[in-house]
């Protein structure tokens, strides 16, 4: 179903009439709101962490599609504002930002065939053109600093997180696509295929690709950002991660020259 037809937009109207969809939405909402306010992975100083509400807003919107999911973007972003004060005056700037990640999540997973292609492209839209642009944005706005000090610093914080959050993405949906798509609630999926969700082998070219992008980034951070010990455990732990990019994609053009 293609996202610029009138068909699609009124598909995801219907949702917010469909009972199963809507209880699904509120549960959605709960959990996002609660993992969001109490669980955060610091990855490193700084404020490097890792949200785990994510992948948990990508398969609500795989399911309730852009219309619910931009209402239950705003309804979290507030309510995580009132119940988890951060200390700031409430900008509504960041529900913005909240409202096109499920725009993005929904135009790549809802009513779609999920493949890790889907859930990398929509990571890299929810990561670069809400999170780095807009959140810098923001950030600019409410500390008073030049756009572009925000603008490098959270691109290289998306950056080393992308592999990861793919990697997470694709190992969430493996498990949870087969049960979803039964009850009905991912009906992009046939029957045939949900004895259990397999990725083909050109997802390891998407899993190679993202692992050098972390590379990248995780290299810069250790030579020009982090100090002493920190940077070189960092450098090293970077350059595994290319190593394993790059055997990643020597895999991938293997097994595909053997198809």
């Amino acid at each position: 179903m293609n996202i610029f037809t009138k068909e699609y937009w009124i598909t995801a109207c219907r949702e917010l009439k469909d009972i199963r969809r809507l209880a699904f939405a509120a549960l959605i909402c709960a959990v996002t709101v609660a993992l969001d306010g109490l669980v955060k992975i610091p990855v490193l100083p700084g404020g490097l962490e890792i949200k785990v509400t994510f992948f948990i807003i990508a398969l609500g919107c795989a399911v309730y599609g852009p219309v619910a999911g931009v209402l239950i973007a705003a309804v979290v972003d507030t309510l995580s504002f009132f119940l988890f004060p951060t200390g700031f005056a409430y900008f509504p700037g960041y529900m913005l930002t909240e409202m096109l990640v499920s725009l993005f999540y929904s135009f790549f997973l809802y009513h779609r065939k999920i493949t890790v292609h889907k859930l990398f492209f929509a990571k890299v839209c929810t990561n670069y053109l809400a999170h780095v642009l807009l959140n810098s944005l923001w950030a600019s706005i409410l500390m008073n600093k030049g756009y572009l000090y925000y603008f490098w610093s959270s691109l290289i914080k998306n950056t080393m997180l992308l592999p990861l959050e793919v990697l997470v993405l694709a190992a969430f949906f493996g498990a949870v696509t087969p049960f979803f798509a039964r009850v009905g609630l991912l009906p992009a999926h046939r029957a045939e295929e949900l004895e259990r969700l397999q990725f083909g082998k050109s997802a390891l070219s998407v899993f190679g690709l993202t692992a050098l992008l972390g590379c990248t980034a995780g290299l810069y951070y250790g030579v020009f950002k982090a100090a002493g010990t920190a940077g070189t455990v960092f450098c090293i732990l970077s350059a595994l991660l290319g190593m394993a990019g790059v055997i990643l994609l020597i895999a991938s053009a293997i097994l595909n020259k053997k198809k």
